[in-house]
Formats: C-alpha cells, sequence, structure tokens
C-alpha cells in the first residue's frame, strides 16, 4: 500500500464521477462547487455533453442568483474535465463515485476496472440507492475502501447524503466519507449495508402502494399528486417516480422483489412504461407529462384526490420499524434521512406521537389483504404497541 494510503478528505484533490446522467452531473457539480477538481466519466459522448450543459445552466443559476461571481464561476469550469476514458481519469483519483443505472453486474465490471486503474490510497463509493455496497465490493480486491455514498435527487440541492457501510468497509474510509459529506456541505446518516439502506428501503412499500393505485386505477397520478403537493410535500409521489427514472423504479423494484420480498416484483403499468421507453422526466414523459427542459409536470392543485398523503407515511412507520429493529440505522438517522432524504414534513418515529398504534395495525392489516403484500402487515412492535418504549 502507497504512503497515501491514509488521505483525509480535506486532502483529497481529484473527484472522479463515472456516470455523466440525472445524479453523476449533479454529483459532480456538487464537488465542483467545494473546490475539487473533478472528472466526469461517461462513455456515451452525448450524454457526457448534456451533463456538462446542465451543470453550466446550473452555475450560470447561481450567477444569476448572486451566488456566485463570473470570476468564480469560470474558475470552477477550469476544474471540470471530462472523458470517455475511465483509465486515464482515474489515475490519480482520490475518491470515484460511481452513478450508473442500478444493475449489479454493470457496477461491478466498474468497480473491477476502477480496483485495477486507481491508486492503493483510492476510495471507491458507489451512489446505488438499493444495492447491498458488500456486493459491489465483492468485485475489487479492496473491499475495506469501497463505501456507500448516496445521494437524494438532485444532488446540488441534496441536506442528507446516506453513508453505506459494506461488511467489510474500515473505519477510515467512513471517516474519510464522512468529513467529505461536511466539505460539501451535507448532513451525514449512516447505515449498515442492507437493500435500499435507510430512505429508499422505507420508501419502498409506500412506492409500492401508489403502483398499485396505479394498476387498478384507483385514483388519478395528478389528483394524488395534487393532494401531497397541497400538504406542502416538495413533490408528489408519482412526480417522484418520473424523476427517480422509471427504469430506476423497476430495477430497484426487481433487487427488493429478489432480496426484501417478492412483494415487490416490478408492478404492470411501471413495466410497460418502461417497455415503451416513457421513462418519466428524462424522456419526457411517464406517469405524466413533463414540460420541455425537463420542467415539472402540471398539476391543478384545486382538484386534489380524496386521499390523505399521510397513508403513505403511516406505510413507511411499519417500513421504519423493521429498519430500527434490523439494526440498520438509528432512530436519529432515521428521522433525520425522511425529513431531509425526501422531505417529509415528520420523520416516522416523530409521526408515531400522533398515531393510535390500534387504528394502524388494522390500517396496515386492512392493505396487507386488499392486495395480498405481506410487506404491508403491521409489524409486532406496532401491534402489541411497544414500539414508543422502543424509540424513546
Amino acid at each position: 500500500m502507497n504512503v497515501n494510503s491514509n488521505i483525509k478528505a480535506k486532502t483529497c484533490n481529484k473527484v472522479v464521477v463515472l456516470g455523466a446522467g440525472h445524479m453523476g452531473h449533479g454529483i459532480a457539480e456538487v464537488a465542483l462547487l467545494s473546490d475539487y477538481y473533478v472528472s466526469l466519466v461517461d462513455l456515451n459522448r452525448d450524454i457526457l455533453a448534456e451533463g456538462v450543459s446542465l451543470i453550466d445552466w446550473s452555475l450560470k443559476k447561481f450567477v444569476q442568483k448572486a451566488k456566485l461571481t463570473e470570476r468564480r464561476y469560470k474558475q470552477l469550469l477550469t476544474n471540470l474535465e471530462t472523458t470517455t476514458n475511465l483509465r486515464e481519469a482515474v489515475k490519480n483519483a482520490d475518491l470515484c463515485i460511481e452513478a450508473v443505472p442500478e444493475q449489479l453486474e454493470l457496477k461491478k465490471e466498474i468497480f473491477s476496472k476502477l480496483d485495477k486503474f486507481s491508486p492503493d490510497h483510492t476510495i471507491l463509493a458507489s451512489n446505488t440507492s438499493t444495492i447491498r455496497i458488500s456486493e459491489i465490493a465483492h468485485a475489487t480486491q479492496r473491499p475495506e475502501k469501497v463505501v456507500g455514498l448516496h445521494f437524494p435527487p438532485p444532488p446540488v440541492l441534496a441536506e442528507v447524503i446516506e453513508v453505506v457501510r459494506g461488511e467489510k468497509t474500515a473505519k477510515s474510509t467512513i471517516k474519510f466519507v464522512i468529513d467529505f459529506t461536511h466539505r460539501v456541505g451535507k448532513t451525514c446518516i449512516i447505515a449498515k449495508d442492507s437493500p435500499g439502506f435507510i430512505c429508499n428501503r422505507i420508501m419502498a412499500p409506500s412506492l409500492l402502494l401508489i403502483q398499485l393505485f396505479l394498476d387498478r386505477g384507483e385514483y388519478s397520478p395528478s389528483k394524488v399528486d395534487a393532494a401531497a403537493l397541497n400538504m406542502n410535500m416538495v413533490m408528489g409521489p408519482y412526480e417522484l417516480l418520473d424523476y427517480m427514472g422509471l427504469d430506476i423504479v423497476y430495477d430497484s423494484s426487481q433487487y427488493f422483489a429478489e432480496h426484501l420480498s417478492p412483494d415487490y416484483t416490478p408492478t404492470d403499468t411501471i413495466s410497460r412504461l418502461v417497455k415503451e421507453n416513457k421513462l418519466g422526466r428524462k424522456t419526457g414523459e411517464g406517469i405524466h407529462k413533463w414540460r420541455s427542459g425537463g420542467r415539472r409536470p402540471f398539476i391543478d392543485l384545486s382538484d386534489p384526490a380524496d386521499f390523505d398523503p399521510i397513508d403513505l407515511m403511516r406505510v413507511q412507520i411499519n417500513e421504519a420499524v423493521k429498519v430500527l429493529e434490523e439494526g440498520i440505522a438509528t432512530v436519529a438517522d432515521i428521522n433525520i434521512g425522511m425529513k431531509h432524504f425526501y422531505h417529509n414534513p415528520w420523520g416516522p418515529f416523530e409521526l408515531v406521537e400522533q398515531m393510535d398504534l390500534d387504528d394502524l395495525t388494522v390500517f396496515l392489516d386492512n392493505l396487507a389483504e386488499k392486495y395480498g403484500k405481506e410487506v404491508f402487515r403491521a409489524h409486532r412492535w406496532i401491534r402489541d404497541k411497544s414500539l414508543p418504549s422502543r424509540i424513546a
């Protein structure tokens, strides 16, 4: 191991981001704004060019809002390089962040190359939203330096980053990425390695529920989103699916179906839309039709569905209990994550204080029966009403 094996984030100079798509170019911009020298890598030159264009557009917005000077804007762009040559990009990297589609074999192929081509000291991070870090680390000879660094979309506006500790991730690696999250101005929450980690694991059953609504035609997506936006949520649940990318939703659902429960098998409507290449914001159409330039779809707030968005949070409470029981995260990090990663008005365990647990049990059990999905079944800590004492 070379002499720089214990490099610290404050002395880290070069960040390489693999994948210039929606998440990748955003992560690159976050690093640029924190004065890292950044190499953005993608095999597709068109995607690479579009990523750079979007970074430039975003930085100009900061100039227009007087958050950046023209001089600093130009300097930041000089700190950005782009390439299709992964070997060349990582030869002097301090931190590599992979942001490619949610496909395990693809990620393993990339990490194998990163391990081969980057210096011994380089930390290898994945922005995966669902896949266990330990599975990805198996493709390398340095599992102690492999870690999850999960940004919510869009990364530039993110308040929280999930740091995921693989089975063999070293404490020094965790310290490095915690320092990195602080340098880029984000709050850090820590997760033990598990499918979906904290936030996406807790979101999974509520996102499944709205997909089941879609299959059954129970509610208009626009009207559900209107109900959520009228509750001052940042984005409606169907908007969120589109924003994430329905291909990502599909791949994540498949992974959850294989590693958590077959209840998560991709739903009919999402499967059809993916097959038709209607992937949401990135293609201009998914569940909604998006306006030009990726602008959000029009939602008529005057016509909401007769639907209570709190029902989605009730489902999230149930999954948060499982995350806590499995030792994946603390009560505090679970609450912080769901409030600041997905902008819920309350953390799931804060909401417990407002809940009648008998009513919650009946609600969850009814969902399980109605849809034939055991993931909705009330957890025993809710059923026996021991949850308040367990989270106190």
